[in-house]
């Protein structure tokens, strides 16, 4: 007998905030979810086991979507998490949610926090 597998999504940014609150809903409908973090380790470590406390699989990966020298590395380890952990090659959906913020009045930004949050490449 065949085991069916969950769909799984791939949740941007998914270690905190408006990411995390989408992470948890899709594991509370049955999906699985690999998740992105920047710096944030610890934060994603712990949505990963909150997700795995629902019943669901999950995998967090680190990505900064500002170097876009990073992103083969990371499409390398999205691929090793999706066969290591969820037993598959493909993914089902994209939640594209990860950006940059400054937590700063827009008299106390930088020039360099600015050009950070318009960076367009």
């Amino acid at each position: 007998m065949e085991s069916k597998k969950n769909k799984i999504a791939l949740v941007t940014g998914g270690s905190r905030g408006l990411g995390k609150d989408m992470a948890l809903s899709l594991a509370k409908k049955g999906l699985d979810v690999v998740l992105t973090y920047n710096s944030k380790k610890e934060e994603a470590e712990a949505v990963v086991k909150e997700i795995e406390n629902l019943g669901q699989k999950a995998a967090a990966i680190q990505l900064n979507v500002a170097e876009v020298n990073s992103f083969e590395a990371f499409f390398q380890n999205v691929a090793i998490a999706l066969k290591n952990t969820f037993d598959t090659e493909k993914f089902d959906f994209l939640v594209n949610n990860a950006g940059v913020g400054v937590h700063e009045s827009l008299l106390k930004t930088t020039t360099a926090q600015f050009d950070d949050l318009v960076n367009i490449q």
